[in-house]
């Protein structure tokens, strides 16, 4: 098994980055979900589909800021009036890409503290501005809000599409959930990776399981479709392989700087064997194009996408993911070219709709 795919953690016009605003209405008090953007969204899907990719890997909820109406006491009452629409919208349109979808339900951005943003509205040409400060920790501290978020938003979301669900006709769109992404910076027993944006860390004993409660919920309602996470540090990987977690693939995420080795390991050139797991491993995030597009001040080694997709082949990944075809960040967009070459030599591998 090699899964082709790439990261688009959320939609963009070329204006404004639609982080958390893709599926749901929004804590502006508007709806700019995949639904209102089809046409943008599909031409999107398409063109990830001729580059040769088979899976999409995308941002659901975020930091929360969309798709769940709260309660008083900010805890999930539900899905909103228009989360359904845009999920289905999304796997529609990737059915007939050729395209299955990761959804990462949550971003580690949901614990952090202090959220503030103001958002272009493209709908309306006006400035929204909202702000969380306290994030959405109290929903995973709390035992009421792991029950609410489970019972009321994240089994109707995942039966929805499983096999007795009211849309079973996605599900064969959907590859696998994650739980959240790069939990790594909001472990309290993680000092070393702890994100300072997160006031109230969440004890590891209590993230797994939740970990595990996806997975069952997963394995029960959508046979064939997998759960992962996705690890930040090469260092943390060896929690995600226990059994109780219930993962059926690992995922591990590399932006190694050569100022700071300590910090990010560099996984080019280890075998996938070498990681010190048993389960197989996606390299499920990684610069696209570093050599040119990365942010001010790193320096990050040459490798580059040929280098990294035939590493990730010939080392035993089950998939490697560049970041990111939204390009909306310093790591920049997709190259096309190296991805038609690996296309050329791998047509098993890719998208029957790849131009090569």
């Amino acid at each position: 098994m090699f899964l082709h795919g790439c990261n688009y953690p959320w939609s963009t016009d070329g204006v404004t980055a639609f982080y958390g605003l893709d599926f749901g209405a929004n804590v502006w008090g508007t709806h700019l979900g995949v639904s209102t953007r089809r046409e943008a969204v599909a031409a999107d899907l398409a063109g990830m589909a001729a580059l040769g990719f088979t899976v999409v890997r995308w941002f659901l909820f975020c930091d929360g800021r969309a798709g769940i109406v709260y309660d008083e006491r900010e805890l999930p009452l539900g899905p909103d009036a228009h989360l359904f629409a845009d999920t289905d919208a999304a796997l529609e349109l990737a059915s007939q890409a050729g395209i299955q979808i990761d959804f990462v339900l949550l971003d580690h951005h949901w614990m952090f503290s202090g959220i503030r943003q103001t958002i272009a509205d493209p709908a309306m040409g006006v400035l929204h501005e909202a702000r969380l400060p306290e994030g959405r920790a109290p929903v995973l501290l709390s035992a009421a809000g792991r029950d609410a978020l489970f019972h009321r938003v994240l089994i109707p979301l995942v039966r929805r599409y499983g096999a007795h669900g009211d849309r079973s006709d996605l599900g064969p769109s959907i590859a696998a959930y994650e739980l959240m992404n790069e939990p790594d910076f909001v472990v309290e027993e993680w000092e070393r990776d702890l994100s300072p944006r997160v006031k109230r860390p969440l004890p590891f004993e209590l993230l797994a399981g939740q970990v595990a409660w996806l997975s069952e919920i997963v394995h029960t309602q959508h046979s064939g479709v997998l759960t992962t996470i996705g690890c930040a540090r090469l260092h943390n990987l060896w929690a995600w392989d226990d059994d109780a977690l219930g993962l059926d693939v690992l995922e591990l995420h590399s932006y190694p700087d050569e100022r700071y080795p300590e910090r990010d390991a560099d996984v080019f050139g280890m075998p996938a064997s070498s990681l010190g797991v048993r389960r197989r491993v996606i390299l499920g995030e990684f610069p696209a194009n570093a050599p040119e597009h990365h942010p001010e001040g790193a320096v990050p080694p040459p490798w580059q996408l040929d280098e990294y997709l035939e590493f990730a082949v010939s080392a035993g990944y089950a998939g490697a993911w560049p970041w990111s075809f939204s390009g909306t960040d310093a790591y920049g967009r997709i190259p096309a070219e190296p991805l038609r070459r690996f296309a050329a030599r791998h047509p098993t591998l890719v998208n029957p709709r790849a131009r090569i």
